[in-house]
């Protein structure tokens, strides 16, 4: 954070430990009704900010906490309370919690890759690398999903992509030329090869 706050960027993380999420809830149950502030227009979530300095940080850190008392339209047992940590406490509470929704929202755009490609950690030292890097991420995503629902059966279609790449991306053959004629050979211990034949005869009647 106190990178953030060197370049003077905006920034907003959930926090989702348990053990620092511990302070807050902490410093929360001294509230009253009166600190709650209703962020929608049916009142079903209400916010509050708090303030608190994480052990070894230099600066103290603005929290907004959510309070929610609906799974869609079911009435919950008990409030759930979620907990994001902002640079901005000049904004209203509505505002701050719009946009950091905003950011999760193309956050999960990027899940796929993210996610079934193992692109968490981007691999080079500089910001317009790492664009090439993740948009070919995202062409490799979209790539793989057009192989699972336009040459692979059905029953594909149900597995994620991690398991396509598994089975069929880093499958290994041996690629022979006997009689004139190149031969791929698979072991027979590898998983779900009808799945190839199966692809490979769709590409086969396509052209």
């Amino acid at each position: 954070m106190e990178g953030y706050r060197a370049q003077g960027w905006d920034y907003s993380i959930s926090v989702t430990s348990e053990t620092y999420k511990r302070p807050l809830r902490e410093m929360m149950s001294d509230f009253c009704e009166e600190d709650w502030t209703s962020i929608n227009d049916d009142g079903t979530e209400h916010a509050a900010l708090l303030y608190h300095r994480p052990g070894r940080w230099k600066h103290e850190q603005a929290y907004v906490v959510v309070r929610s008392m609906y799974e869609g339209t079911q009435t919950l047992l008990l409030p759930r309370y979620t907990f994001i940590l902002v640079n901005r406490d000049d904004l209203s509470l509505a505002e701050l919690v719009k946009r950091h929704r905003g950011k999760q929202g193309q956050e999960n755009a990027l899940k796929g890759p993210l996610i079934h490609l193992d692109l968490h950690h981007p691999p080079c030292s500089t910001f317009n690398a790492n664009r090439a890097f993740y948009a070919a991420g995202q062409i490799a995503q979209i790539l793989l999903v057009a192989l699972q629902m336009k040459l692979l059966p059905k029953e594909a279609r149900r597995h994620g992509i991690r398991t396509i790449i598994r089975d069929l991306v880093r499958v290994a053959g041996k690629l022979i030329y006997h009689a004139r004629t190149w031969k791929l050979l698979f072991a027979k211990s590898a998983l779900r090869l009808h799945r190839l034949s199966y692809a490979a005869d769709r590409l086969a009647a396509a052209g």
